[in-house]
């Protein structure tokens, strides 16, 4: 878990912020309006100047904290926000902190956050920083149906959209590779958008290795030096080795050294950190923007990673693998959230699977291509190249069991759809 440091004189907008041109989308008119972006983290000051105008359990002259903040925190001693805290607070500084960087906004030059019209609601699952499966868990099943101070009915309408999970589960807290899988999988299926810290043990390969950074539902941020294109030494690489999958992570990289954001201390405090931790909010608060300026995107996981990635700044680094895009040190890139908002609606796709005359036939159909032609990739592979009709079905010539990953571009390009995998088990 990162540490504090003192920081400087503030800058009227914070340099990470200015880097991923989330300035520029806000001249377009779009802040993060209508999106719930959640902090799972060591809790928030709600009361914090940056952070309180934002908190969507505050309606300007009242709080209620019913469906806006659970603490999963049970049975700590000596903890400074005690146990089961009714209201949110912060027992270290990196919940705040993070908090700040996806939302904060003091209204009075303090502009620390990528989505100041974005709302906020959070969970506290560590501990001063340390956590367990329970509580990593208690806090994703509150965020698909948040539910009032001290239990009740759930209400799925509550839910946020983005959650910002600027932890790890190591084996010293009681996690092995797939403890949290079904858990993450969960929150994707139900629309949320879970974004994901790294970890921070660079700059070896294959050190993306702790869930929740490690699977595939999870949105994983590296990160940045801030203000340059090199990654930050400590920024876990991939691939992923601990679950045998291969698996290219991270997903994307932001920002994430020297950033100034909310402290616990006070009110009107800010602090200094650095991490992977500190440039998945820039994400968090990336998809915020995205969100807003795109609503037919909203909840819809695949899609609005594709448009983050294709519109990523591409680094190559044949470092940890193959130099991409994507690769096992940026990813697909440094997140650019003006081209992501000004690309329109990415490609999407999705495919439905039957048997004809015994053999494997998938029809595929999307949406959002400008071409006139489609490439349509099977297993990695352009297996057709066709008119842009928004449909084709493949004839794959197997007759058994198979697994196919396919994805369609427009042709020529490195503009594609998201990922769409079928399964024929006979």
């Amino acid at each position: 878990m990162e540490g504090p440091l003192q920081p400087g004189a503030p800058a009227t907008i914070e340099p990470g912020i200015v880097y991923t041109h989330a300035p520029d989308v806000w001249a377009l008119g779009f802040h993060g309006e209508n999106i719930v972006v959640a902090s799972a983290d060591t809790g928030v000051r709600w009361t914090h100047n940056a952070l309180k105008p934002h908190y969507r359990g505050w309606d300007g002259q009242n709080a209620d904290h019913n469906y806006n903040w659970h603490d999963s925190i049970h049975d700590s001693v000596g903890n400074p926000c005690g146990n089961d805290s009714p209201f949110p607070c912060d027992d270290y500084f990196h919940g705040s902190h993070t908090t700040g960087t996806a939302i904060g906004d003091d209204g009075a030059g303090n502009q620390i956050g990528m989505a100041p019209g974005a709302k906020w609601i959070g969970c506290r699952n560590m501990d001063q920083g340390n956590g367990t499966p329970a509580r990593y868990i208690e806090c994703m099943e509150w965020f698909l149906a948040p539910y009032p101070i001290g239990g009740g009915q759930g209400d799925p309408t509550k839910a946020p959209d983005i959650t910002i999970n600027s932890w790890s589960c190591p084996p010293s807290e009681g996690c092995s590779a797939n403890t949290l899988e079904a858990a993450v999988e969960a929150q994707a299926a139900a629309g949320i958008m879970m974004v994901v810290a790294a970890q921070n043990y660079g700059p070896s390969c294959s050190t993306v290795e702790d869930p929740a950074g490690i699977y595939a539902a999870s949105y994983t941020v590296g990160a940045l030096n801030t203000g340059t294109d090199t990654i930050a030494s400590f920024s876990s690489r991939g691939p992923v080795t601990i679950d045998g999958s291969g698996r290219i992570k991270p997903d994307i990289t932001a920002p994430g050294t020297n950033t100034r954001s909310a402290s616990n201390t006070s009110d009107s405090a800010y602090t200094i950190a650095s991490g992977t931790s500190m440039a998945t909010p820039h994400i968090a608060g990336a998809m915020a923007l995205l969100w807003s300026a795109i609503p037919s995107l909203q909840n819809q996981i695949d899609a609005s990673r594709t448009a983050l990635d294709n519109a990523a700044h591409f680094i190559s680094s044949t470092l940890c693998g193959t130099a991409g895009p994507p690769n096992n040190v940026y990813g697909w890139g440094r997140v650019d959230i003006l081209a992501a908002v000004t690309s329109g609606t990415p490609i999407t796709l999705s495919a439905a699977k039957r048997k004809v005359g015994g053999i494997n036939t998938v029809r595929l159909t999307w949406s959002g291509a400008t071409s006139t032609n489609i490439d349509v990739y099977r297993n990695g592979v352009v297996v057709a190249t066709v008119a842009n009709t928004g449909t084709y079905t493949d004839s794959t010539g197997d007759t058994g069991r198979a697994r196919y990953t396919y994805k369609v571009c427009e042709a020529g390009t490195s503009s594609c759809s998201n990922d769409v995998i079928v399964t024929f088990r006979h």
